[in-house]
């Protein structure tokens, strides 16, 4: 399995809700995001960030489907069993800017399966980790996700991570691989 670099999309000139992959090709088997990314969004505790994945930049259709399975700085587990016929694919947590006024980003790790809306495979799959420890450990989670889009026959050819709360701050930054 090797990773083949295709490009990188950050927040470091201005604050932005909204990062894009644009042009994907469609010659990989699978795609993987690594990141690292807050939001300017004054957050109370925990889980209460998230960013999510807007495949072809679609924010009006329903077609994302996803759960989650985490645990907290308390060691609470906490589950989204299952949200069905979103418009957003939701892929990591955050703390924002509220943990001891500092920058405490999470960590991302994204594979995305069945991009190329091959007939055959159907729906894109995804499936992420967030991680983020910080000083007073209030906002500390580890979280994994996993979803669907209902892309029929369409091919992925942009990616948007949204910022669900605020912006993504200077700093935050993504890179995109293909894999085959």
């Amino acid at each position: 399995m090797a990773l083949e670099f295709i490009a990188e999309v950050d927040a470091n000139s201005t604050d932005t809700e909204n990062l894009v992959f644009t042009g994907i090709p469609q010659t990989y088997d699978s795609l993987r995001i690594v990141g690292i990314g807050n939001t300017d969004y004054s957050l109370s505790q925990g889980m209460n960030g998230v960013f999510s994945l807007q495949f072809n930049e679609q924010t009006s259709d329903s077609k994302h489907a996803y759960m989650r399975i985490a645990s907290d700085y308390n060691s609470t587990l906490s589950n989204n069993e299952g949200t069905y016929n979103a418009n957003y694919a939701e892929c990591g947590s955050m703390s924002g800017n509220a943990p001891d006024n500092g920058y405490w980003p999470a960590t991302y790790i994204i594979d995305i399966y069945n991009y190329k809306g091959e007939a055959s495979n159907h729906d894109v799959q995804y499936f992420s980790r967030s991680v983020l420890a910080t000083y007073n450990n209030n906002y500390s989670h580890a979280a994994y996700y996993a979803g669907t889009y209902n892309n029929g026959t369409t091919a992925i050819t942009s990616l948007q991570l949204k910022s669900a709360f605020g912006n993504w701050i200077r700093f935050s930054k993504f890179s995109l691989y293909g894999r085959d």
